[in-house]
């Protein structure tokens, strides 16, 4: 009998585009254009698995997890994450709802059936991960899941300047909306009247209160004495050249980055860089991640520090100087990492637009004064732009490796193999992904994707479809 599969995505699209893969390959799909219907859906009908959307009105997929996990006929259903947001969230919703794997939107017919078929296989095998009981779970998402509601639901926009405008206000008002939602349900008095808040928030946003919110913004940001005096696309003009120009010009300011999905804004003194935020920014950029890879801290002591950060609102890396568990001078050298690592990110990035403000300040960038040489930092930049060019095509973060055991035998001691290339191989299992395997990992996305583009060429291994 045909595994029956809950399809849950409030895009009518990519509901029915999901559905009719699942069914070319002789699964029967069962939709839901949210978490409220796919849970009334499973009061009278069985499946076997559920594809769930993170982002969606009414019910988000963390919410339908909580649901879930509290019924007892239900709490082991097996979930996989679909989802645009994946890069940012997957782990994290895995680990917290004990869902079985993710996938990443967009994706191929063939990457989709194969994730399908491995979760059904792991769940009738025992081998999923833990599922946790409902009470376990924040009531809410935690503040990175909250933030992905922020992100754009509109792929496109018109090219027309003032239906755009209409169309941003729009967009802009109906995030507002799914922020404040959940915290309106939080309080029983306010449940009956949280779609009528919602929906006057969609309405108070104009093109014009919007303006004027973004200039508030700025200023809340940068401080009322500062100007924006330089924005453009970066497919036309690119980030290596607008950093060429601070530092012929000496400038001094903020200069942001920024694509539908994501944010880093690099802060510069006299031309030179001297910290770096970001927005919406995978896993492997926080700050943590680089004081694990110098060897300041282990990532149970990071771990144990982050669960009981709960309230603490100073920084990381000042946190872990005031606890005494990394120096001052250890911070600066996963700063400058930090830093490094997402000024190369940015140089990659061929859409997407920038904005320059003049005399912009962050206490962060003023306490790190990192002073790092532009021209060096483009330079490492174009050569990694190079080398991905190369390495791009040959796989992707979705994708199973596995060894090739004879091969590996057959290079045996002449492999002459670096400590990181060994451990990049010992990590490679046949069935963790590759985003697994990075997340798993003390090693940029970028090293790792360089030490597997070369244990593929040299055939040491293999993607798992061609077992």
């Amino acid at each position: 009998m045909s595994a029956r599969i809950l399809v849950v995505d409030d895009s009518p699209t990519i509901r029915k585009v999901v559905c009719s893969i699942l069914e070319a390959s002789a699964f029967f799909a069962v939709p839901a254009q949210d978490g409220q219907e796919a849970l009334e859906l499973l009061g009278h009908e069985k499946v076997d698995l559920v594809l769930l959307d993170f982002v969606m009105p009414r019910m988000n997929g963390y919410q339908f997890c909580r649901e879930l996990r509290a019924k007892e006929e239900l709490k082991n259903l097996p979930v996989v994450l679909m989802s645009a947001k994946g890069d940012k969230i997957r782990g994290q919703f895995v680990q917290q709802t004990g869902a079985i794997d993710a996938i990443t939107k967009p994706f191929d017919a063939r990457g989709l059936v194969a994730v399908v078929e491995g979760a059904l296989k792991k769940h009738g095998e025992g081998r999923g991960r833990p599922v946790p009981d409902a009470e376990s779970m924040p009531f809410e998402e935690t503040e990175s899941g909250s933030m992905e509601s922020l992100r754009p639901s509109r792929t496109s926009f018109s090219e027309d300047p003032g239906l755009r405008r209409s169309q941003a206000a729009d967009e802009f008002g109906s995030a507002l909306s799914r922020l404040i939602t959940p915290e309106l349900l939080k309080a029983p008095e306010l449940a009956d009247v949280a779609d009528a808040v919602g929906d006057a928030v969609k309405r108070a946003i104009t093109p014009e209160s919007m303006g004027a919110m973004g200039t508030l913004l700025r200023a809340l940001s940068f401080g009322d004495k500062t100007r924006e005096v330089l924005a453009g696309d970066i497919s036309v003009v690119s980030i290596a050249e607008i950093l060429q120009l601070l530092d012929l010009q000496r400038q001094s300011g903020a200069l942001s980055v920024f694509t539908k999905q994501s944010e880093v804004t690099l802060y510069v003194q006299k031309g030179r860089v001297d910290f770096a935020s970001s927005r919406g920014m995978r896993g492997e950029f926080l700050l943590g991640r680089y004081l694990v890879e110098i060897g300041a801290v282990t990532r149970e002591e990071l771990t144990n520090v982050l669960e009981h950060r709960s309230g603490n609102k100073r920084l990381l890396g000042e946190l872990l100087v005031q606890l005494g568990m990394v120096t001052e001078d250890q911070v600066k050298r996963a700063l400058t990492r930090q830093t490094s690592e997402l000024l190369y990110e940015v140089v990659r990035w061929g859409v997407g637009r920038f904005a320059f403000t003049v005399h912009a300040e962050n206490p962060a960038a003023s306490k790190a004064a990192l002073g790092m040489e532009t021209g060096a930092l483009v330079m490492e930049g174009f050569r990694r732009v190079d080398e991905w060019r190369l390495i791009e095509g040959s796989f992707d973060f979705d994708e199973v490796l596995y060894q090739d055991t004879v091969a590996i035998e057959r290079l045996g001691e002449e492999a002459n193999l670096t400590r990181q290339e060994r451990h990049v191989l010992e990590a490679i299992d046949g069935e963790r992904t590759i985003r697994e395997i990075v997340d798993a990992m003390n090693i940029s996305s970028f090293e790792l994707c360089k030490i597997l583009y070369q244990f593929l060429n040299s055939r040491l291994v293999r993607p798992k479809a061609a077992v």
